[in-house]
C-alpha cells in the first residue's frame, strides 16, 4: 500500500474514537456556558472541529511519514537476491517506540474502506460544488433588481448602526428566505414578499443579515465546511455542525437586540419572518436567519428574563474549556490505533527446486556456531545459521523457512516449539514478513536487527504465550549471541502473561545487560522495560553508562516504562552530558514519564540545547502540570 493509503485508513480509524472523546470533552464545556453569550460557544464549537479533523490528521502523520509504513500488501513478485546479507541500517529508533493498538484487517477490508470513503469524499466534494455554483447564480439574479425606498432606508440604519457600510441589498422572486453571501463584497438577497414588511420587521431581517457580515460569518463558514470536509463522515460531526450553526444564529440574534431592536419586538419579527418564508432547506455556502432549525429555542431565549453570566466569567470558562480541549486533544494523539494487514514477499518464479536449495542450506552451515541441524516446521527445512554470504538459493531458502515460522506461529501449534526454538540462531536475512493480520494481538516491533527466520521464529514463540516462556528462558544462556538476541527480545514481546509470570526471566536478562554482544544488551534491555519488574531498575541504570550509544538508547527507554523514581538521578545526569542527541531526547521523555519535581532543575537547563528542546519541555509541562 502507498503511504497515501496508509495515511488515509489510519486517519479514518482513529477519527471514529477520537472525534467522539473530544466531542464528550465539548459538550460538558458547552453545558457550563449555556447561559453565556452564544458567540463564546460558537467559538468552542468552531475549535471543537478544527480539533477533531486535526488530531487523526496527527495520528495519522506520526504512523505514516515519521515511522515505518506498517500496511503493506502482496503485490508483485520479488527476487530475492544475495543483497539481502548487507550490514543492517545503525539506526534503531524503532526500537524504542511504544506499543501501538493495532487493528489487524484483511487486502479486501482495506481497500473497500478506501473505496467507500474516496467516494464520500468525492460525493461532498460535487455537494460543495453545487451550492457555489446555485450561490453565484443567486448573486447574478439578484444584482441589478432594485429596492423600494422604504427597504433602502432601513438599511442604511440598520448599517450604520451595525457599522458595515459596505454591503449591498437586494431583491429576488426566486429564493424564499433571505440569504447573505459573499466575503469581499457581501450581498444580502431578500425574497420579494419581505420587501413589502413594515419597518420593525425590516430592521429585525436586514439586521440578523448584517450582524452575520459584522461577525464575519461567511468566511468562518466555508471554512467550516473545508474543515469538517474529510472528517464529514462521522455521525458527531453532523451533531458538531448544528451546534455551530445553533450558537451563530443566537449570536446574531443578541447582536440585534443589543444595537437595533428590544429582545421581545424582535422575536415577534422572527415570528412573522418564519411565517412568511416557509420551509427552505439550508445551502452550505449561504447564510439565512433560519439555518438551524432552533427558532423555538431563539423565541424562548429573547422572551424570558434569564440571568446570563457575566462576560469576563463567560471568557474566562472558555478559555478553560479551549485548553482542556487541547490538553485532550494532545493526549490522544498520543493514544491510537494502527491498522495493519498481511504482507508477504514472493520468491520469483525462477526459485531453484526446494530439495536443491535444502541440500546447499545444508552444506553452508558454521560448524563454529551453535548449529541446530535441519528440523522441519509446519514442512518447511530449518537450516543452520548461516555465517558467511549467502547465494541465491540459499536466500530463498531463508525466507522459505522464515514464511514457515510465521505459519507455525499463526496455527498457534506448540508441538513446534522445539523447532522454533531451534531456529533462533538462523540469522540469515530476509524480506520483512509481518504475517499477523487476523486477531487481537500483534507484535510492538516487526523486526529487532534485520528480518530473519530466527527472528521469524522469536515472534511466533511470542505469539504463544506462555507455553513459550520456559524454552525461550533457558536459551537465554545460549553461547550463540543471535540465539540469545531472539530470545530476549521474544520474552518482551510475549503475549497473553499476566503482570509478573515473566518475572522469572529477569535476573538472566539483568545479566545479559552486560553480554559482549552489544545487540544482546539491546535486546534485554527492552526485554526489561517490556517485563515491568522494577527489581531491574538498578542493573538498567548501570548500563547508562555503557559504550555503547544504542545500548543506552535502550536502557533509557526501559527506565522510562518502569518510571521509578530512583532513576531521576542517572537520568539527570544522561539528560545533561551523554553525548548522543537520541538519548538525551530519551532521557527527557523517560524524566517527563517519571514526572518527578526532583528532574526540573536539570531540565530547566536543558532547554538551551536545541536537539531536545522540545522534548524538554514537554517533560517539564507534565511535571509541573
Amino acid at each position: 500500500m502507498t503511504s497515501v493509503s496508509d495515511f488515509v485508513v489510519n486517519y479514518i480509524v482513529n477519527a471514529t474514537w477520537q472525534i467522539a472523546a473530544i466531542a464528550i470533552v465539548a459538550a460538558a464545556g458547552a453545558f457550563l456556558l449555556r447561559n453565556a453569550p452564544a458567540r463564546y460557544r460558537h467559538v468552542l464549537w468552531l475549535a471543537v472541529l478544527f480539533l477533531c479533523a486535526f488530531v487523526p490528521l496527527l495520528t495519522a502523520s506520526r504512523h505514516t511519514f515519521t515511522e515505518k509504513s506498517v500496511v503493506e500488501f502482496e503485490k508483485e513478485p520479488v527476487t530475492v537476491s544475495a543483497s539481502v546479507n548487507s550490514e543492517p541500517e545503525t539506526s534503531v529508533s524503532h526500537l524504542t517506540t511504544r506499543r501501538t493498538r493495532v487493528v489487524n484487517a484483511s487486502f479486501s477490508t482495506v481497500s473497500w474502506l478506501i473505496l467507500v470513503y474516496a467516494l464520500f469524499i468525492t460525493w461532498r466534494l460535487i455537494r460543495l460544488l453545487r451550492f457555489w455554483i446555485r450561490k453565484e447564480r443567486l448573486r447574478r439574479s439578484a444584482i441589478n433588481t432594485d429596492l423600494p425606498d422604504g427597504v433602502e432606508q432601513v438599511a442604511q440604519r440598520c448599517r450604520a448602526m451595525l457599522q458595515v457600510p459596505n454591503v449591498r441589498i437586494a431583491r429576488s422572486s426566486t429564493v424564499r428566505v433571505p440569504y447573505t453571501l459573499g466575503a469581499r463584497r457581501p450581498l444580502i438577497v431578500l425574497p420579494a414578499a419581505f420587501c413589502s414588511a413594515d419597518d420593525e420587521q425590516l430592521v429585525s431581517v436586514i439586521g440578523h443579515e448584517l450582524a452575520h457580515v459584522a461577525r464575519h460569518d461567511y468566511v468562518t463558514n466555508l471554512l467550516r465546511e473545508l474543515v469538517a470536509l474529510p472528517i464529514s463522515f462521522h455521525p458527531l460531526t453532523f451533531l458538531i455542525n448544528r451546534q455551530i450553526d445553533r450558537a451563530r444564529e443566537l449570536a446574531c440574534d443578541e447582536l440585534v437586540t443589543k444595537r437595533l431592536l428590544p429582545p421581545k419586538q424582535y422575536a415577534r419579527s422572527l415570528v412573522w419572518a418564519a411565517d412568511v418564508a416557509s420551509q427552505a432547506r439550508s445551502q452550505a455556502l449561504l447564510l439565512s436567519m433560519f439555518d438551524s432549525s432552533s427558532l423555538e429555542e431563539r423565541i424562548m431565549r429573547l422572551t424570558r428574563n434569564r440571568k446570563m453570566l457575566s462576560r469576563p466569567l463567560a471568557r474566562v470558562l472558555m478559555w478553560t474549556t479551549l485548553c482542556l480541549l487541547c490538553a485532550t486533544a494532545i493526549s490522544l494523539s498520543l493514544f491510537s490505533f494502527e491498522l495493519k494487514t498481511q504482507a508477504r514477499a514472493v520468491v520469483t518464479a525462477t526459485a531453484p527446486r526446494m530439495d536443491d536449495v535444502n541440500t546447499r542450506g545444508a552444506d553452508t552451515s558454521d560448524s563454529g556456531a551453535n548449529a541446530v541441524g535441519a528440523s522441519s516446521v509446519a514442512g518447511a527445512t530449518v537450516a543452520a545459521p548461516q555465517t558467511r554470504r549467502e547465494t541465491p538459493g540459499a536466500a530463498e531458502s531463508a525466507q522459505q523457512r522464515a514464511e514457515a515460522a510465521c505459519e507455525a506461529g499463526r496455527s498457534g501449534d506448540t508441538e513446534k516449539i522445539p523447532a522454533l526454538i531451534a531456529m533462533l540462531g538462523d540469522d540469515t536475512r530476509t524480506e520483512l514478513i509481518r504475517c499477523w493480520s487476523v486477531g487481537r494481538w500483534s507484535p510492538a516491533l516487526d523486526t529487532f536487527k534485520n528480518p530473519s527466520p530466527g527472528e521469524q521464529a522469536a515472534i511466533a514463540l511470542a505469539s504463544m504465550g506462555r507455553a513459550a516462556f520456559l524454552p525461550l528462558t533457558s536459551q537465554l544462556d545460549s553461547s550463540n549471541g543471535t540465539v540469545r538476541r531472539n530470545a530476549a527480545w521474544a520474552i518482551g514481546e510475549l503475549t497473553n502473561m499476566p503482570p509478573g509470570e515473566r518475572d522469572g526471566a529477569v535476573p538472566k536478562l539483568v545479566t545479559l545487560l552486560t553480554d559482549a554482544d552489544e545487540w544482546v544488551r539491546m535486546a534485554a534491555a527492552r526485554a526489561l522495560g517490556e517485563v515491568h519488574n522494577r527489581s531491574a531498575v538498578p542493573a538498567l541504570v548501570s548500563t547508562l553508562s555503557d559504550a555503547d550509544g544504542h545500548v543506552r538508547e535502550l536502557a533509557v527507554w526501559a527506565l522510562s516504562e518502569l518510571k521509578d523514581k530512583r532513576a531521576v538521578a542517572a537520568l539527570c545526569s544522561v539528560l545533561l552530558s551523554d553525548a548522543r542527541p537520541e538519548v538525551r531526547r530519551g532521557a527527557a521523555e523517560a524524566l517527563g514519564e517519571i514526572a518527578s519535581a526532583e528532574a526540573l532543575p536539570s531540565l530547566k537547563q536543558a532547554l538551551n540545547d536545541p536537539a531536545i528542546s522540545a522534548k524538554v519541555q514537554w517533560a517539564i509541562s507534565e511535571i509541573e502540570g
